[in-house]
């Protein structure tokens, strides 16, 4: 058995799941047990494989293992967009065929989340409402809106183009010079979403949380898990723990893990909320991302922050650091809503992503009896769960057209070991963050 070192922090701080009734999670695993299937992980990613792994083998049993709580981990702790066009015209998207290829993959995933949410009637918030890609200076829009308007228009994509007075009257601040709405976007409680997901899984669905792999042997011809009461010993296996994946002697040197934090107000009252603009729901993605905030408004009116973007290769995070990105977010917000006066942060939290070189996922067969995935470069509400889905039907042998999207796509590239990354991504974040400055 191989052993891991590092289990994920969990700071038990998640704002979008302390606004929720309490839940009670799924037990955890204890004592020797076989099941034909095990899937570790229970994000975005291995909800979807489990699912659709119980509907092509309804016969068969599953296990999906997590460390900690479902809508805990990071799938909870996004900004709960799940974004149906590619993030920037970048990438694969560089061509007119392979984006609208990764845009059929993406609203099939969103489409299948809608789905399951209005059947199961999953209470998170969901709102078609789209999304606002935002830039505060000349240079992103230049060098970020306006290629990415001129891809929209080649993919025949509905867009709108706004100016400073249109976004004060949207949103209620005057700090961005410009943006491009789309329509397609939803947005989302993560945390209830991830949870709706969990507590609706088939019947040969067997969660497990609270569970952290201790000891594992994947690789094997029947891989297994060891945690800290209980062992799986399973037929086949899937693993879904992005950026934790490098524990587990997978995706090695392909993918760079990033904290993030995110502030989320207490509701604002009646005053303040007549002080904003006239959209009663928001989402806002910046166009440096690496500088500029995420901010939502939600439906029961709380300001959400998301922003920080630190390289975290140890996966951990220090209260210093916690402490400086929370004032930052308090000025982030009062810059862009003065006339808000004083704003009360209610919740402030951590998560983690992980982003490749090439802003490409990982993704395939492993080894005889392994699978996995990982790599969900800042869109995994949906991009995982079409990942999810497609890694489900490759080791089932089904062929399907969101397999053959994920397929056609470019692998993350190779990175260099540490601790030459180190200093490479930290000059390279330290350069854009300087001439980025504007967008802050």
């Amino acid at each position: 058995m191989n052993k891991i070192h590092t289990l994920p922090q969990e700071d038990r701080t998640n704002g979008w799941s302390a606004i929720l009734p309490s839940r009670v999670p799924q037990p955890e695993l204890r004592g020797e047990n076989h099941f034909d299937w095990l899937v570790v992980g229970a994000g975005y990613a291995g909800l979807a494989t489990a699912r659709q792994l119980a509907e092509h083998h309804p016969d068969e049993s599953i296990a999906l293992v997590d460390a900690g709580e479902v809508g805990e981990n990071a799938s909870g702790r996004n900004s709960g967009f799940a974004i149906d066009l590619p993030h920037s015209a970048g990438g694969h998207a560089q061509t007119v065929a392979g984006a609208k290829r990764e845009i059929r993959m993406g609203r099939q995933a969103q489409d299948r989340l809608r789905q399951i949410v209005r059947t199961y009637h999953i209470d998170c918030d969901w709102q078609d409402c789209g999304r606002y890609h935002v830039a505060v200076g000349e240079r992103a829009r230049r060098t970020v809106l306006a290629p990415y308007a001129h891809a929209l228009r080649q993919w025949e994509e509905p867009h709108e183009i706004l100016d400073r007075q249109a976004l004060a009257e949207r949103l209620g601040t005057d700090y961005y010079g410009w943006a491009i709405y789309t329509p397609g976007t939803a947005l989302v409680n993560p945390a209830a979403l991830s949870r709706g997901l969990a507590d609706t899984l088939p019947g040969n669905v067997r969660l497990f949380e609270r569970s952290p792999v201790i000891e594992h042997d994947l690789h094997g011809a029947k891989p297994s898990v060891k945690t800290p009461a209980g062992r799986i010993v399973a037929a086949r296996a899937v693993l879904t723990v992005n950026a934790f994946s490098a524990q587990f002697g997978v995706y090695r040197n392909r993918q760079l893990p990033i904290v993030l934090f995110a502030s989320l107000t207490e509701p604002l009252d009646a005053r303040k909320r007549a002080l904003l603009g006239a959209e009663f729901v928001w989402g806002a993605t910046p166009a440096n991302g690496v500088v500029g905030p995420t901010i939502r408004l939600t439906p029961d009116g709380r300001l959400l922050l998301r922003h920080g973007f630190e390289y975290s290769p140890d996966l951990r995070c220090d209260d210093a650091t916690r402490d400086r990105a929370r004032k930052r977010h308090l000025d982030m917000l009062m810059r862009r809503f003065p006339q808000l006066g004083k704003l009360n942060i209610g919740h402030f939290w951590m998560g983690w992503l992980s982003i490749s070189r090439n802003h490409a996922p990982l993704f395939g067969r492993v080894s005889e009896h392994l699978w996995a995935l990982a790599c969900c470069n800042g869109v995994g509400i949906v991009r995982h769960t079409a990942a999810g889905l497609a890694i489900a039907d490759l080791a089932s042998g089904v062929d399907s057209e969101i397999l053959r999207a994920y397929h056609a796509q470019e692998r993350a590239a190779w990175l260099p070991p540490r601790p030459v990354l180190d200093a490479g991504v930290r000059l390279n974040m330290a350069w854009q963050k300087v001439a980025g400055r504007e967008e802050a």
